[in-house]
């Protein structure tokens, strides 16, 4: 019920296009997908002997007022901190995700210059991605609750998408897209990017633009405007009592 009753097909398979080639918009993909706390940890790494700098002792603890104004120390193995600089810890987890945005403006001729000053994160190949997220079952009571997920499939919500069961084929996902959980990714490495044979229908891809539009408040035309409206009076009908 709900959204996927407007949408047909609402995936799309791109197996015979070279997906893996390039990011494309509406692409599923996996990515590590971190879990923000509302009041960041900061992983506070400190040498446990003056002459070892592989040897450290750390605590993690809650950010203060104080933290981000570290002075000189002694160096720590792997650990690149420059003044001014924190460790923030997070949990993180492997999810399912949507390619939402995929190209930078870069400028090859710049590049040499970049790297022969070591500031090539100046000019970098990064996506945004929208990470997937579960519905509550006795495996997984933090999910999202039934009465949320009918909501979200009449487009009640301006920061969730609702993503149906995908065909058999490719890894099975099925969840809310939350763009409120935006992320960015370098999609040069597999393991921190692994993209899939499927992509968001046309029709789908144009309501979650239309979604993260109204939800960033970013005025569109009156003509795309009504047909959100349109669209959630129309699914309101479907919503159970």
């Amino acid at each position: 019920m709900g959204i996927t009753q407007l949408i047909d097909p609402f995936y799309i398979d791109i197996s015979k296009e070279k997906f893996r080639d390039r990011p494309t918009l509406g692409q599923l993909c996996w990515v590590p997908s971190p879990q923000p706390n509302i009041i960041p940890q900061i992983f506070e790494a400190q040498r446990a002997d003056p002459t070892e700098h592989r040897i450290t002792r750390f605590s993690i603890r809650n950010i203060k007022e104080t933290d981000f104004l570290r002075r000189e120390e002694l160096p720590l193995y792997r650990l690149k901190l420059r003044l001014n600089e924190e460790l923030i810890i997070q949990k993180a987890k492997r999810r399912p995700a949507i390619v939402l945005l995929t190209s930078n403006t870069i400028f090859p001729d710049i590049d040499k210059l970049l790297r022969a000053l070591s500031k090539s994160h100046l000019q970098q190949e990064s996506i945004f991605v929208i990470p997937i997220f579960g519905f509550e079952n006795s495996d997984h009571p933090g999910g999202f609750p039934p009465i949320m997920i009918s909501r979200i499939k009449a487009l009640m919500y301006n920061q969730f998408f609702f993503c149906p069961r995908t065909p058999s084929g490719v890894d099975l996902i099925e969840g809310i897209a939350r763009l409120d959980r935006l992320q960015i990714i370098f999609p040069g490495h597999r393991a921190s990017y692994k993209p899939l044979p499927i992509k968001l229908s046309d029709d789908a891809i144009a309501i979650l633009m239309n979604l993260l539009a109204s939800w960033l408040c970013i005025g569109g035309t009156p003509d795309d405007e009504k047909y959100l409206k349109d669209l959630r009076e129309l699914l309101k009908e479907t919503l159970p009592d």
